[in-house]
């Protein structure tokens, strides 16, 4: 019995040991995957906004991240289409378009009792939503903060060190080998 127990802790470390190996390229493989489709939706024209409050729930919660379409013109927006705008330099604002009256589109939050105060018109436009992806938002808003960034910074080394320290380890070997040739 002792010697099934201690097969089945081998079999489960090697385990171990090959998933830590295979981590570090399966984290990078994901990261420039995402990393190409922003690119890619970014040449497209489609940029990402994290939802900050939760005027558009339940539609859009808190820490979705909206995908914006900034290439679809305010005047091809109709009633009941979701839009972003700004509201002064900082503020981006994600809500539901009401009426259209002339160039000035009124806007609301679906959770809000009452529609935003001033109009969206051309200058403040930022552009439709398409598509938006749920409390993935928690991500960027960590990483916007000093401790994340700190974070970030260590998982990113952590993940370069077993990479290193494979390498060195290859090329003392290869050295290693090369000595022993040169002396048989």
């Amino acid at each position: 019995m002792t010697s099934s127990i201690k097969g089945a802790a081998e079999v489960t470390l090697q385990s171990i040991r090959t998933i830590i190996r295979k981590a570090p390229i399966f984290l990078l493989a994901l990261v420039i995957i995402i990393s190409l489709t922003i690119f890619g939706l970014f040449i497209a024209g489609i940029r990402p906004y994290v939802v900050q409050t939760g005027s558009m729930e339940p539609t859009y919660p808190v820490n979705c991240i909206c995908f914006v379409n900034r290439n679809k013109s305010l005047e091809e927006i109709s009633v009941g289409d979701v839009i972003s705008f700004r509201i002064g330099k900082e503020i981006v604002v994600t809500h539901r378009v009401t009426s259209i009256s002339g160039n000035e589109y009124t806007t609301k939050g679906d959770a809000n009792l009452t529609e935003d105060s001033a109009p969206v018109t051309a200058e403040n436009y930022i552009g439709k939503i398409v598509f938006m992806i749920p409390k993935i938002g928690y991500i960027p808003n960590f990483l916007h903060t000093r401790k994340g960034l700190i974070t970030a910074v260590v998982v990113i080394l952590l993940l370069l060190i077993p990479g290193f320290l494979s390498d060195r380890k290859k090329e003392t070997v290869s050295q290693e080998k090369i000595k022993d040739d040169k002396n048989t």
